[in-house]
């Protein structure tokens, strides 16, 4: 059920945004957003007595999304067509009811030392996080 969330929220994006799942391979292609995040929080507490039976029915989610680009424009870039396609919309997921994606900035942009592009210039990247609770139907 975690998964199919993550790849819920992943169909949202636009087809002309770079998209990794958890890593980013060795060469990747600038600009690019990764989604990881949490593995979830269940619990019970559905309005069809959930709550009363002990069922797991409730999944919360704190999905992050890294922005990275060459430099900081093409971060921008990136970090604005993955907030226009996820803030405070709704991803479908079979057989689950979720709620509004709501977006919060978790790390600012700034530049990645660790890697030097072709040049000698380092990409850059920041980091949103978008919490999710949904309802099992």
């Amino acid at each position: 059920m975690i998964r199919e969330h993550y790849n819920a929220v992943k169909a949202m994006l636009p087809s002309t945004v770079n998209v990794y799942m958890w890593s980013v391979p060795d060469q990747p292609v600038y600009p690019y957003v990764v989604l990881w995040g949490s593995v979830g929080d269940e619990s019970s507490g559905g309005t069809d007595g959930g709550s009363l039976l002990d069922r797991q029915d409730v999944l919360s989610l704190n999905l992050r999304a890294t922005y990275a680009g060459v430099n900081g424009d093409s971060m921008l870039i990136v970090c604005r067509n993955v907030r226009a396609a996820l803030n405070r919309k709704t991803p479908t997921v079979a057989g689950w009811k979720p709620g509004k994606l709501r977006q919060s900035s978790l790390m600012d942009g700034q530049a990645d030392l660790s890697i030097t592009l072709t040049g000698g210039a380092h990409p850059v990247y920041a980091v949103d996080e978008f919490s999710l609770v949904s309802h099992k139907l």
